[in-house]
């Protein structure tokens, strides 16, 4: 974020513009100058699809803190508040402290003063985001080829992580060259993945919530665009994507994304960016020999051998090919077996349900809510990790 340029917004809470107070903001790097108002319902109004970083509440002459800031502040939980008067007066001062402003800045105004309080927040801004990002989990699901069931794979496990944490999952549809999510979810709309590429330097909660579409199993469900499926160049720009990857950790716990087998430069940042790449094969030489490519692809692109989780599809143990041969050749312990169910999974595809559904004891499901519970506890074991790490350093730092 120390590059990146602050989204102000002023809120003149007397009721009075003061232009000297935008002059010393534009005059102050890395801000964007992005709203203003003197009307708190006219400022929440303003700012009904959009999320400012810093609201200047600017309170000159005002001998008390008045009532609508507290609605304010509610409305932009992720946001810094800086608050501008003469007062100097206890309760005042008290009352902007109990509301847990993030700082206070005297008038009249002081441009170096408040360019050190804006760099203060930013630092905030920026460690807040970063212990949010490490929170959330970003779960890639690949594949050795075509057709060993990545698409599957991704629905169902992300119904299975929504079954334990409803409405902190979202499942996003990124595979080319052709995208069937919500197809297995019997899934139409408007609103795709394009709206958050042509807005990516503008991603909100509230936007994201507009864009996404809620599943009865309480997944969220992110769409892909189909018209543009073909055109790498429409979702490749790796800052654009970032961008987006980040928006959806600030708004969800896990990020399911199925990225198909299309092997591009997409591809290669969002193996490089999740933090868990779930590798699909089946045991048949074309994926052996498939998997040794992607080994080294994965090699030269430096990405981080622990995230991979090898999974074997549709196993079956009196298989010429065994495990031991896809370990040989990949250099990693299988992580995964999943069982073969081809009738319960196709009648759940052609109906457009997830398994939980259609099948809810077949041994594939049982297997899907055990990677679920599986990536769960990982997850689990390392916030407990953090948090002692965290602990050791405010202790000895």
């Amino acid at each position: 974020m120390n590059s990146e340029r602050l989204r102000v917004s002023i809120l003149y809470g007397a009721g009075q513009e003061d232009p000297r107070l935008r002059e010393v903001l534009e005059g102050l790097p890395n801000l964007k100058f992005a709203k203003q108002a003197v009307d708190p319902q006219v400022f929440l109004t303003q700012h009904a699809e959009y999320t400012p970083d810093l609201v200047l509440v600017d309170l000159d002459g005002m001998t008390r803190v008045p009532d609508w800031l507290k609605e304010v502040k509610s409305h932009f939980p992720r946001s810094q508040f800086v608050v501008c008067s003469e007062s100097r007066d206890p309760d005042f001062l008290i009352g902007l402290m109990k509301l847990k402003v993030g700082a206070f800045v005297p008038l009249p105004l002081d441009s170096g003063e408040l360019q050190e309080t804006i760099e203060r927040l930013r630092h905030s801004l920026q460690q807040e985001r970063t212990e949010e990002q490490a929170a959330s989990q970003i779960v890639a699901v690949t594949g050795t080829k075509g057709g060993v069931g990545i698409t599957s794979l991704a629905v169902n496990l992300a119904v299975a992580l929504a079954e334990v944490s409803p409405g902190e999952v979202v499942l996003a549809d990124l595979a080319r060259p052709f995208p069937h999510v919500g197809q297995f979810l019997d899934l139409r709309g408007s609103h795709t993945v394009a709206d958050l590429i042509h807005s990516a330097d503008s991603l909100d909660p509230v936007f994201i919530q507009k864009v996404v579409q809620r599943h009865k199993s309480s997944l969220d469900v992110l769409l892909s665009d189909v018209d543009n499926s073909l055109d790498a160049n429409c979702i490749s720009d790796s800052q654009s994507l970032k961008k987006i990857l980040a928006a959806l950790r600030n708004s969800y716990n896990w990020i399911v994304i199925d990225i198909g087998s299309w092997i591009d430069v997409l591809y290669a940042s969002l193996v490089k960016d999740a933090d868990h790449v779930l590798l699909i094969t089946e045991l048949s030489v074309p994926d052996l020999q498939n998997l040794k490519r992607l080994r080294a692809f994965y090699y030269d692109w430096d990405v981080d051998d622990q995230k991979i989780s090898l999974v074997v599809n549709r196993y079956e143990k009196d298989y010429a090919l065994g495990l031991r041969d896809l370990e040989n050749i990949f250099l990693k312990p299988v992580s995964f077996t999943l069982p073969s169910d081809y009738a319960a999974l196709i009648d759940a595809i052609n109906q457009g349900l997830p398994l939980s559904e259609v099948a809810p004891r077949s041994k594939l499901w049982r297997g899907l809510k055990g990677m679920a519970r599986d990536l769960i506890d990982q997850q689990k074991r390392a916030r407990q990790s953090s948090a002692k790490k965290g602990l050791i350093k405010r202790l000895f730092g």
